[in-house]
């Protein structure tokens, strides 16, 4: 299971977020979403689902992606 870095990130990896950015542990996750590309994702929050771009707190707060359907050999 590999991390992914942002700039290796593609439309459908899951992505992770933690107040120790890259250097989060799985422990410190405390928010994910899908990345759609582009720069763009789409999470849940308190004002339901939402297209958001990773810039600002999100920028910040990246931790790592995940290539789910890959490791789950559909892709």
């Amino acid at each position: 299971r590999k991390r992914i870095v942002r700039k290796r990130l593609r439309p459908a990896d899951l992505v992770f977020f933690g107040g120790r950015g890259p250097r989060s542990a799985p422990s410190e996750v405390d928010h994910m979403g899908i990345y759609l590309g582009r720069g763009w994702m789409i999470h849940s929050s308190g004002q339901g689902v939402t297209l958001v771009p990773m810039t600002g707190w999100y920028a910040d707060r990246f931790a790592w992606g995940r290539r789910v359907l890959r490791e789950a050999g559909l892709s």
